[in-house]
């Protein structure tokens, strides 16, 4: 059956799947597309139709509350059709690092119920799915700083990857246009998933077992309307449920001068990477943090920003022209991406306002704080004394950073990495699902995506999510 197939089509004559798969992104397709191979029948359900359409689009709107706005409204920072948020995906590639899945500051819920060791297995699966090379060990400038590997992929968009394979599927079904609306729990189990189409008519889906990997805004937001259907039964202690949402911060944060023989490696992006070591997020109490730094688009820049040192930092404007008398010294921006401290205050909510199946919309609630400006204020400071100690370079922060001024609001803010909402926990008080993705006290109900990170790191999420649906793809099949 093709990937156009109406959802009336995909269960014509009462038919019921193996497994039912709610989303078509990276880490849906990923799941379909192992579990078909292996024998299994498998329904995708896809809320939007096979290519961008302004109409479905429009289901996605909901509203922000907090000081900092995402650099897009939630209805366009993710994308509601076949592929997911692939579609507009960038291709940046890391791991997490191993530190990443433990407590790195006492007091912030960073800890997985799983160790990296459990994903690594499934690096070379994921590779292979998104077209990437190996990522090439990290390298200590010192005890403080490293520099980091980023890989690319070409990007790969799950829509285009995976619309010949779907048609050709002997055991994957791929409904369009199929909107989940209400999962119905009974003693313990999901017997069935309410499901609408555009003409608001009512299908209900028969699985074995039940996946949701629609994303972390429409995950927390299908748990927390099914669960407010089912008198909370189908997410017993929903403490947690959507809350702890995270985003990784993404601001220009200062600029670099530096003597050539820094020698700075740059990547396919212009991009050279580094980041504080275990040693040092551990020893000033931080979290992970990626340093980007990027040359300047033009001489001039460089010029004038050595007269700024030069009035506003009379040392390190010294310093600067006693190197470019000698040779020629770089203007570099410097940017970061770092991890959000996880808190209960930024969630997902269920709005006043239905959409068109009349199902509460989401709103989300996020905002920074003191400790996320600490963390990046203390990396940049760490790298600035590397150089300073190798007298390679120096490094000029923004007044915010420092404390001087609030997050800019006119920058680029967020990287559209949503994550969290139905955490990974070791127990139902402390999160939405198990170490195997499944939501604590049910037996057939699992949740793929980033919106089971307990925590975030510094490395886009997309590698991340296809290591745990190769996973969690495994376990099922198992």
């Amino acid at each position: 059956m093709s990937i156009t197939a109406s959802i009336g089509e995909a269960l014509a004559g009462g038919r019921a799947y193996d497994v039912c798969i709610i989303g078509s992104g990276a880490a849906g397709l990923t799941i379909a597309n192992e579990l078909g191979a292996r024998g299994q029948s498998v329904l995708v359900l896809e809320a939007g139709g096979e290519s961008y359409d302004e109409k479905s689009q429009a289901e996605y709107e909901g509203d922000f509350f907090g000081p900092l706005k995402f650099q897009f409204p939630i209805d366009v920072c993710r994308l509601r059709f076949f592929g997911g948020t692939t579609n507009h995906w960038g291709g940046f590639c890391r791991t997490l690092d191993d530190y990443d899945f433990r407590t790195k500051v006492n007091g912030i819920a960073t800890a997985w119920p799983i160790t990296r060791g459990d994903l690594d297995p499934f690096l070379g699966r994921a590779g292979e799915y998104l077209q990437i090379p190996a990522i090439a060990p990290d390298v200590p400038l010192d005890d403080n700083v490293k520099q980091v590997q980023v890989v690319y992929s070409p990007p790969v968009h799950y829509g285009s990857k995976f619309r010949e394979p779907m048609q050709k599927s002997a055991r994957v079904t791929v409904a369009l246009n199929a909107c989940a609306v209400d999962l119905r729990e009974r003693d313990g189990d999901i017997v069935e998933l309410e499901v609408r189409d555009p003409s608001n008519g009512r299908h209900y889906v028969r699985a074995r077992r039940y996946v949701l990997a629609a994303g972390a805004i429409e995950n927390s937001r299908l748990l927390l309307w099914s669960n407010r259907r089912n008198e909370g039964r189908v997410v017993k202690d929903a403490t947690t449920l959507g809350r702890y949402f995270m985003e990784h911060p993404h601001f220009s944060i200062g600029e670099v001068i530096a003597a050539p023989e820094l020698g700075l490696t740059f990547d396919a992006w212009n991009i050279s990477w580094v980041a504080p070591t275990e040693q040092a997020i551990r020893r000033y109490g931080i979290l992970n943090c990626g340093l980007r730094i990027q040359p300047k688009r033009y001489e001039d820049d460089t010029k004038k920003l050595i007269a700024t040192l030069g009035c506003v930092a009379p040392d390190l404007g010294r310093w600067a022209l006693r190197k470019v008398r000698k040779s020629l010294i770089c203007g570099l921006q410097l940017r970061a991406s770092w991890e959000q401290s996880p808190q209960a205050w930024n969630r997902v909510v269920l709005a006043n306002r239905p959409d068109s199946f009349g199902t509460p919309r989401a709103d989300v609630h996020w905002r920074l704080g003191d400790f996320e400006r600490r963390s990046v204020r203390t990396s940049a400071t760490l790298y600035g004394e590397y150089l300073v100690r190798k007298n390679l370079g120096r490094v000029r922060l923004d007044p915010w950073v420092l404390g001087e001024a609030d997050f800019p609001n006119d920058d680029e803010k967020t990287g559209n990495h949503h994550m969290g909402g139905t955490r990974m926990s070791r127990n139902a008080r402390d999160g939405v699902v198990d170490a195997d993705c499944r939501v604590h006290g049910l037996r057939n109900l699992f949740v793929a995506g980033s919106s089971v990170f307990p925590s975030a790191g510094h490395a886009n999420p997309t590698l991340t999510i296809v290591q745990l649906a190769l996973r969690l793809a495994d376990h099922l099949a198992a």
